[in-house]
């Protein structure tokens, strides 16, 4: 069984994404995706912390939360720069019903900064969640036997 870490509304919550549920369209910086793209990207990043972690996390793992952190990262990563179209060159565009609006440099420069927040973000909970699991390791070295004999001398 696979565990869901994060849900589309949490994602949609952390992007501050609004929800058309006519159309079934998310818009986040203005930029429109899909609810099934949405969907994807954050079946995608479920599936990609459960291949970290190898194994099913209970809720009271200490790990959990580092997981979660990594798959809800990556789900805003991916949706960010699927949002974008992968490439931020001078201002990016838009449409607001017959409106045709141009994002200026200072807003590419918000969501240039969006996505590297939530990059660095990733690497902290990839990093805290391995080094979660070497504090679990380390706390047994008590139950390691040892030798307790004379010294050897050779």
């Amino acid at each position: 069984m696979t565990v869901e870490y994060v849900k589309v509304q949490e994602v949609a919550s952390a992007l501050n994404a609004s929800y058309d549920s006519v159309s079934h369209v998310y818009t986040v910086y203005g930029l429109p995706i899909q609810e099934a793209s949405f969907q994807a990207h954050t079946d995608y990043a479920n599936t990609y912390a459960n291949a970290i972690v190898g194994f099913d996390l209970e809720t009271s793992d200490p790990r959990y939360a580092w997981a979660r952190l990594i798959a809800l990262n990556l789900a805003c990563l991916r949706i960010l720069v699927t949002a974008s179209g992968g490439i931020l060159q001078g201002a990016f565009d838009y449409r607001l019903g017959d409106l045709f609006i141009t994002k200026a440099a200072v807003s590419m420069d918000v969501f240039r900064g969006a996505v590297q927040k939530f990059a660095e973000e990733l690497a902290k909970a990839m990093a805290n969640f391995s080094l979660v699991a070497l504090g679990a390791e380390a706390s047994e070295a008590s139950e390691v036997p040892t030798y307790r004999g004379g010294i050897f001398n050779p």
